[in-house]
């Protein structure tokens, strides 16, 4: 894409970003921003969907399958193992496999949210 193209997508973008808002003002409602997902949640979401403990390397796999979401392997293990240190959500049963405390029925995919 050239220069031009680019700034005519961006264009774009902006404008249809403006008609939602003026469509959620006309409804009566206030708009609302879409929660984004943190990448901690994007894993507890692939564990609990899995059901059963989960080794990194298939946390990172599931994640882009159902989130579209590329986790970085170590940002995503330093930031469970301070959570299993921390005795919350998480729990390590192998080297760099891990399993959640406890699991919801139902919760896990991305239209679970």
């Amino acid at each position: 894409m050239d220069q031009f193209e680019l700034y005519l997508q961006y264009q774009k973008e902006l404008i249809i970003s403006k008609l939602k808002v003026i469509e959620q003002f006309q409804k009566g409602g206030r708009a609302k921003l879409k929660k984004r997902t943190s990448k901690i949640e994007i894993a507890h979401n692939v564990l609990n969907g899995a059901g059963k403990p989960l080794h990194v390397t298939e946390i990172v796999k599931l994640a882009k399958q159902i989130y579209d979401v590329q986790l970085d392997r170590d940002s995503i293990v330093s930031a469970i193992l301070k959570k299993v240190k921390a005795g919350k959500t998480f729990i390590r049963t192998a080297p760099n496999t891990f399993a959640l405390k406890a699991y919801t029925p139902g919760k896990g995919g991305r239209h679970d949210n």
